[in-house]
């Protein structure tokens, strides 16, 4: 543990795996004027590029931290100095003469950060753990946040589901003095720039060399490369990509596969097991090692979930998940570092859904109508609907789009199709009109018309929540985790490519099916369907069913639960259930959507009242 104190502040540093840069004797960013503190988890990916702007070469910047080399940057250039370090970081800097706080976090948010900022004192952590265990820290949960959580509307930046504690957002600098606390973004895309290139090829070279490099920059310090690998085109694109690039001294592919005999009829548009894409990724690239996890799903008890809120202090959104043993295969491994593919689908490997759009906003007629019929054929549906779908509901205003759902029987303000929240509490805070207000489309409709300022949305801004989870992944599963495809450069670049590109003849993801085909078997290039995530999850509420039908009832005691949660719905949802995982299936959004997602919150709303033992 190491402390230090100025005027005003102290800061404690004892993570683990923080190499933080506390302004003493023992640094080379020392302040013996005893003015300044400063303190960051940093992973830097462009050290180089920082260094000539610092005019720091060779051998001094080999000595030099990537905490020092964020903090010069911070005092050189400000905001713009903060925006051009690319990796992952978080930091926090005290001057004690202007009695300033302020608190910044990368673009993409892999580091965390959170506050508390009271009447007489501010207190802030990298885990909601140790801010939590903080004297003076408040440990009540705000309801409304929570409701907002469990309603799946995750537009809140600042907000967590604890009163009185707020976290720092992506690209964000918050700064708290005499006059209150202000936050600003410290970078921003630029929309209106030029197209980088007139050559489709010229773009498929560039997305190769960028995916090369975010690679090389996740696995630089990590020679046992782990990767959680399904049999789609983005965590086999890193897999393969690390194969290629030849540098680690083992590469272990982790991946999730149903028990032996599943038979499960997932629909048109998924598959059910990843074994054999993953197998001939393997075959074409030897050096990957791969290890086939069965998901033990049949023992899963509420003391996982207990366990998991011990270490995040937060709710999953995918609580189904907890309770598998995959983050403890890969520890037992020895592995610190796992690599992910998350971000693909909105960067390198975006979809293309507003290619005809696109296509009729530029007046491109003929190619129009061409991949307006493609895009029905691929999706099985006729011209008219086609259209509707992918042009007319994109670009109409909101009101529209909320008469349309109303036309076709569904009520626009209910999140009932996923949700258990309590209809009585949305009608108390007035959420549908909130939601209005805020854009929020309790269907998940399109809610931008143009496709790259969506998706940079949804990439920096949108589910601050995930971000935190992603960041905090070490103190909660026990690894670090990384996405290669969160590499700032490359979804820069990714949001510049035209998007007529990304979906051609009416195939989506045309555009990484042909950036990846140097790379990747055709068995997985050539899937146009997804993988079904967990297909077997109804097995772990079979096993749960008397455990849940109790738990229901225990919610009962807690008055918090009562308010937000649907329980007389859940008790129904008992008295329907499925006979077997077919017809469980066919009701996933009643199941395993808001049943699962009501009782792992109920049981975290049982967990902080009963003081979090």
């Amino acid at each position: 543990m190491i402390t230090r104190r100025v005027t005003g502040a102290a800061f404690v540093q004892w993570h683990p795996a923080a190499a933080a840069l506390l302004a003493g004797e023992a640094d080379p960013s020392t302040r013996t004027d005893e003015r300044l503190l400063f303190a960051a988890l940093a992973r830097l990916d462009n050290r180089e590029e920082l260094g000539a702007s610092l005019g720091l070469g060779g051998a001094e910047l080999t000595c030099t931290s990537d905490e020092h080399l964020l903090l010069s940057m911070h005092e050189r250039f400000g905001d713009d100095g903060v925006a051009r370090c690319l990796g992952a970081f978080a930091f926090a800097l005290w001057e004690a003469e202007a009695r300033r706080l302020t608190l910044v976090r990368d673009c993409l948010g892999n580091r965390p950060l959170f506050y508390h900022s009271g009447p007489r004192f501010v207190a802030f952590a990298i885990t909601l753990r140790i801010l939590l265990a903080m004297p003076g820290v408040p440990r009540a949960i705000d309801e409304l946040a929570l409701a907002q959580f469990i309603a799946g509307n995750l537009r809140e930046q600042q907000r967590t589901l604890y009163r009185g504690i707020e976290r720092v957002p992506s690209r964000t600098s918050v700064t708290i003095d005499r006059d209150g606390t202000q936050s600003r973004k410290y970078w921003t895309l630029n929309f209106d720039a030029p197209p980088l290139y007139t050559r489709e090829e010229d773009y498929i070279e560039r997305a190769r060399e960028l995916l090369d490099l975010a690679v090389a920059s996740a696995t630089r310090d990590t020679p046992r490369v782990a990767i959680t690998t399904s049999g789609g085109l983005d965590s086999s694109a890193i897999a393969a990509t690390a194969a290629r690039l030849g540098r680690a001294e083992s590469i272990t592919c982790f991946s999730v596969v149903p028990p032996p005999g599943t038979e499960i009829d997932v629909g048109p548009f998924r598959y059910l097991d990843e074994r054999d894409k993953v197998e001939a990724l393997a075959r074409m690239h030897p050096s990957l090692s791969v290890r086939f996890i069965v998901p033990d799903r049949g023992r899963a008890t509420t003391d996982d979930d207990t366990r998991y809120f011990v270490r995040a202090n937060l709710p999953s959104f995918n609580p189904i998940a907890i309770g598998g043993h995959l983050a403890d295969v890969i520890h037992a491994a020895g592995h610190r570092v796992v690599l992910i593919g998350n971000y693909g689908n909105f960067g390198l490997s975006w979809s293309g859904a507003y290619s005809l759009v696109a296509l009729l906003g530029s007046a491109q007629w003929r190619a129009f109508a061409h991949e307006l019929r493609a895009v029905a054929r691929q999706s099985d549906r006729g011209l008219a609907r086609t259209f509707a779908a992918e042009v007319f509901m994109p670009t109409a205003p909101f009101w529209m789009r909320r008469l349309i759902y109303r036309l076709r029987g569904r009520d626009p303000d209910s999140v009932a199709n996923h949700s258990a929240l309590n209809p009585a509490f949305i009608a108390e805070f007035g959420l549908a009109r909130r939601w209005r207000e805020q854009g929020f489309d309790p269907w998940f409709g399109p809610t931008e018309r143009n496709a790259a300022r969506w998706r940079a949305t949804r990439v920096f801004d949108l589910n601050q929540y995930a971000s935190d989870m992603r960041a905090m992944a070490g103190e909660i599963v026990g690894h670090e985790v990384r996405d290669p495809h969160a590499d700032r450069r490359l979804l820069e670049f990714a949001l510049t490519v035209p998007e007529s590109l990304f979906r051609r003849d009416g195939v989506p993801r045309s555009f990484a099916r042909r950036v990846l085909a140097d790379r990747l078997p055709r068995e997985i290039i050539d899937e146009r369907r997804h993988g079904a995530n967990i297909p077997t999850w109804f097995r772990s509420l079979e096993a749960r069913r008397a455990d849940i039908a109790r738990e229901i009832d225990r919610l009962e005691a807690s008055p918090l639960a009562r308010r937000l949660l649907d329980l007389p719905r859940l008790k129904r949802l008992m008295g329907q259930w499925p006979k077997d995982e077919q017809a469980a299936e066919y009701r996933f959004g009643e199941y395993r959507l808001a049943l699962t997602g009501a009782l792992h919150v109920g049981r975290f709303i049982r967990w902080v009242e009963g003081g979090n033992e």
